[in-house]
């Protein structure tokens, strides 16, 4: 583990300690480098195409079938229908209208399928409100549907805040 960074530190020693001398290329010096830079450059194009050649080879090859495959037919996606119906079990809906204060017969009228939906999807939205309304419930998240059924009995647009404000004044303790 140690030999890698103890070479890399002896190498970056030799070459900060050496003396640097002064390079001189002549003609020749040029030519052969751009001889061997060209046949190094033709190497490397050639792998690359290769490479290529491989890939695409790869990608067009298929596995043999031993059996004619069946024709295609087209089939038109199932149509998909709503219930609007809850699908909860009849005990759970009367376990829900018990609690609301409705007669517990276990089939939900149409406002009570409103109020348990968007009592839902606004609880989903609230965010942090929703949880500091939850905290402040004696009946905690099942609290949440008595409260927007008063709200939306009040026609109230603005709701109240059940847990009192932060207060901004503080002490140095």
């Amino acid at each position: 583990m140690l030999s890698k960074p103890l070479t890399a530190a002896t190498l970056a020693a030799a070459l900060v300690l050496t003396p640097a001398t002064q390079a001189a290329a002549d003609t020749r010096d040029f030519i052969a480098g751009a001889i061997i830079g060209g046949i190094g450059g033709a190497v490397i194009n050639n792998e690359v195409r290769k490479n290529k050649a491989r890939q695409a080879a790869r990608q067009r090859a298929v596995t043999p079938r031993t059996y004619a495959a069946p024709p295609r037919t087209y089939r038109a996606p199932a149509k998909k229908t709503y219930r609007p119906a809850l699908p909860a079990p009849q005990a759970g809906r009367a376990d829900y209208q018990r609690y609301m204060g409705y007669d517990a017969t276990g089939t939900l009228t149409t406002f009570q399928q409103h109020l348990l939906t968007t009592s839902y999807l606004r609880a989903e939205a609230g965010g942090t409100r929703t949880l500091q309304d939850i905290a402040g419930l004696p009946d905690g998240t099942r609290g949440l549907l008595k409260l927007y059924r008063e709200e939306l009995a009040s026609g109230s647009t603005q709701r109240q805040s059940i847990t009192p404000e932060p207060s901004t004044a503080y002490t140095d303790i």
